[in-house]
């Protein structure tokens, strides 16, 4: 009968054990899929003072973005009739690229465009006028809520954890109790 209930000990050693290695891993999965998203990058077509929209787009620098740099920045020059004098288009920070700092003005006898965006090639055209300098933060938004709500789940699984922890000793004071009384019934018998 002492072997029966060493084995019976065992076993509930064995689950939980089982149980917080479960529990830990799940937790180190949900701060790996953080970073993942502070990992992400736009790409964006790149150049630096060019006559037009098509040049650059046919010889401009094809890769991601370095990290942080989440939205693609157009400024788009003008002359008088309309036709471009320079297109610049660069990836950039959130810090750069904000609502207030997109739309035209004109100086002197040009029109001076800028739009911002946050999706792959999203400036593959150039701002023109007012409805085409836009500002565009569609996927920044979404990142934010993925991020927001992989926290919430990290913060329950942290919670979980704790309370799994709880009750594990008190499952333990019980498991003992009862094996104590069945270490003594065969002990009488």
């Amino acid at each position: 009968m002492f072997r029966l209930s060493m084995l019976i000990s065992c076993i509930f050693m064995t689950n939980s054990a089982m149980e917080d290695k479960n529990l830990a891993s799940n937790l180190v999965d949900s701060t790996s899929d953080l970073t993942d998203f502070d990992k992400y990058a736009v790409t964006c077509y790149i150049c630096v003072n060019v006559s037009d929209n098509l040049v650059c787009n046919q010889f401009a620098i094809d890769r991601p973005c370095k990290p942080g740099e989440t939205f693609c920045h157009t400024l788009h020059i003008m002359d008088s009739k309309g036709t471009s004098v320079l297109v610049n288009k660069k990836c950039t920070t959130e810090k750069e690229c904000q609502r207030n700092k997109v739309g035209c003005v004109e100086i002197d006898a040009q029109m001076m465009c800028v739009s911002c965006c946050d999706q792959n090639y999203c400036n593959v055209n150039v701002p023109s006028n007012s409805s085409t300098a836009v500002f565009d933060d569609k996927i920044s938004k979404m990142r934010m809520l993925a991020k927001n709500l992989f926290r919430e789940r990290e913060k329950a699984l942290t919670t979980t954890i704790k309370e799994s922890k709880a009750n594990q000793i008190y499952g333990w004071k019980n498991s003992f109790y009862y094996l104590y009384l069945l270490f003594m019934l065969i002990v009488d018998t």
